[in-house]
């Protein structure tokens, strides 16, 4: 029996570039639009964020737009991914390596589809939950009636690396089995953002994903999918969130 090469090793070998070359620049500008406007609304401003699993790191670029006077930073395991640092604002700072070896702690740490992708997800979420006063996570619901049905967990596997596969109620979950206080959280959808490159079935899913939101977006996503959960959190070393 040939034995399969750690996932961790994709992200340097050229197997997840291959499939996927621009590492999802392309979503970089609606990404940092969703991660500005939990952050405004709730009135957090932070003077520096850190980025773990930055990837090409144009969600930084963007972010840093709305939050001039930030320092940013960004950290990726990927040799890969480091190859398109050099083209990024050069206020903004990249580490190729592990952050959880660093010291320095941040206003705001992001994890914007990462934990996902990592073996031991939890033991990554807790190693990370003192090192900010807040975390924003964008986490990828794969978990929903439509992709059991078709049994399309494989395919996230093989196209994008999901190894760990999530509902509204199960990511909830595993960030306070991690030790985080949910500020904020919301649905979004990027399925729904443009229609460049769909074929049929997605726009029908996407009219169909529609006229259910209309009694719940939450359904919505249990059923049909195509939904993403952006959360707002705080770490346990922080204030019971709403003390005084």
């Amino acid at each position: 029996m040939e034995l399969q090469k750690p996932m961790a090793d994709i992200y340097s070998d050229g197997t997840y570039s291959a499939k996927n070359p621009d590492w999802h620049s392309a979503d970089s500008a609606w990404k940092a639009q969703q991660i500005s406007l939990i952050l405004k609304d709730n009135c957090v401003v932070p003077k520096s964020c850190v980025e773990v699993g930055c990837g090409a790191g144009l969600i930084l670029e963007h972010l840093l737009k709305d939050f001039a006077s930030c320092r940013f930073s960004g950290f990726d395991v990927s040799t890969v991914a480091a190859g398109f640092w050099g083209s990024r604002n050069a206020a903004i700072t990249f580490e190729q390596g592990d952050f959880a070896k660093t010291n320095e702690n941040y206003d705001v740490l992001l994890l914007i589809d990462v934990f996902e992708h990592v073996e031991d997800y939890i033991g990554f979420l807790r190693a990370l939950n003192h090192r900010a006063e807040y975390f924003v996570f964008h986490i990828p619901l794969d978990m929903h009636v439509s992709g059991v049905l078709r049994d399309r967990h494989n395919f996230a596997r093989e196209s994008v690396g999901h190894l760990h596969y999530f509902s509204r109620s199960t990511a909830l979950a595993t960030l306070a089995a991690a030790g985080y206080q949910v500020v904020d959280e919301r649905l979004t959808k990027l399925s729904q953002q443009t229609v460049e490159g769909h074929s049929g079935a997605t726009t029908v899913t996407n009219l169909a994903r529609r006229g259910i939101e209309l009694f719940s977006t939450k359904f919505a996503a249990q059923l049909l999918g195509g939904y993403s959960l952006l959360v707002l959190a705080q770490g346990p070393a922080s204030k019971t969130v709403g003390e005084e």
